[in-house]
């Protein structure tokens, strides 16, 4: 049996709801494409972190280097796009609380979360002076975003699953 497993990865790639028609295409019938993607481009985080590389000191540097939310990034969406390419299609979204602990002697615990993911490509391609400024200016757009509560933030993150199997419909059919 031929399975393909992508686990929040696929979101970087360009072009990947290509990537997936090609997929469901090329693999032979019966295969399996099992895929979570993060749902999360119009959460409040990823509007400040935008909103913040639009402003004029860093729009040069930062805005292009930042994803562009999806036309379509839910379920109904990859349903749509793997029925459309022969697929037996089974997708959901849901939406975890991620409660993420806030010491007072540290970053806010959002900012953090992006440092690992989001904003790996504006940190590369700001000096030292840049960033610091540009983390400031977007741990203040957090913070208000996010409140501390009970010494913890309620940090909701969407996520998309699918599972669909290839050639499935035209099998169905016969």
């Amino acid at each position: 049996m031929d399975v393909v497993i992508s686990n929040a990865v696929l979101q970087w790639v360009p072009g990947h709801r290509e990537l997936l028609t090609r997929w469901a295409r090329e693999l032979p019938a019966g295969a399996w494409l099992a895929v979570q993607v993060p749902g999360n481009f119009d959460a409040p985080s990823h509007r400040a972190l935008r909103e913040v590389a639009d402003r004029p000191a860093w729009r040069a540097d930062v805005a292009p280097l930042l994803r562009r939310p999806p036309a379509d990034d839910t379920a109904v969406g990859y349903a749509g796009l793997l029925t459309g390419a022969g697929c037996a299609v089974d997708a959901w979204e849901t939406t975890y609380v991620h409660l993420l602990p806030a010491r007072v002697d540290a970053d806010h615990p959002v900012l953090s979360w992006l440092e690992g993911t989001a904003l790996r490509p504006v940190r590369a391609a700001l000096d030292a002076a840049g960033w610091a400024d540009f983390r400031a200016e977007l741990g203040v757009r957090l913070a208000e975003a996010y409140p501390v509560r009970h010494a913890q933030v309620h940090f909701p993150f969407r996520r998309v699953f699918f599972v669909a199997r290839t050639g499935a419909r035209a099998e169905e059919n016969q």
